[in-house]
């Protein structure tokens, strides 16, 4: 049994920096995905009454394959302000209709379409920045931009815990083995 524990002792402080790497790499993925919901609520709420207005005319759109009425329904929604792009899709993924300028790295919004639960196509929707988008974006990078600083404080932070423990650990142990032995009364 006083075998068992020295070599307990001795792989606590690598399991204990193993389980602290483990769980902020876990709370960083948290924070990325909530990062993303956080920067698509915007888009999602107010990109989302647009769409369910504009959702019937697509979809009568697509049944009667009147490339007119496609053009028109694109440019309708791209004379809303809230909209940079617009682009409808058939059920197969093939672009029918398209109007403004489409920006990379920027979240689209997409609205499936269907008609008895069948897939008829999707509208893809490029929003405008709006005041309330740039200044979530803003506050977004910082916290992006401290939690960057605070991943390596907490890490050094449990390393340093570790080695503490460790040398306190010895000590303890220095001053059991130099300990003076027992004077026996004879």
């Amino acid at each position: 049994m006083r075998k068992v524990l020295p070599v307990i002792y001795k792989t606590l402080p690598g399991l204990l920096i193993l389980l602290l790497v483990s769980f902020t790499g876990w709370q960083w993925l948290q924070v990325t995905e909530l990062g993303q919901r956080w920067r698509q609520l915007p888009q999602r709420t107010l990109a989302g009454p647009l769409a369910d207005y504009a959702e019937l005319q697509a979809i009568r759109a697509l049944q009667t394959k009147d490339n007119e009425s496609q053009r028109q329904l694109v440019d309708e929604l791209l004379s809303a302000r809230l909209v940079m792009a617009a682009q409808l899709y058939d059920g197969s993924g093939q672009l029918l209709a398209g109007s403004g300028l489409i920006k990379e790295g920027e979240s689209p919004y997409i609205r499936p379409l269907y008609q008895e639960d069948r897939p008829v196509g999707f509208l893809r929707l490029q929003l405008a920045p709006s005041d309330l988008t740039v200044a979530q974006r803003g506050i977004w990078q910082q916290l992006l931009h401290h939690l960057s600083w605070l991943l390596p404080l907490s890490a050094l932070l449990g390393i340093l815990a570790g080695l503490g423990l460790k040398r306190r650990r010895q000590g303890r142990q220095r001053v059991a083995n130099t300990s003076p032995p027992a004077k026996h009364s004879g």
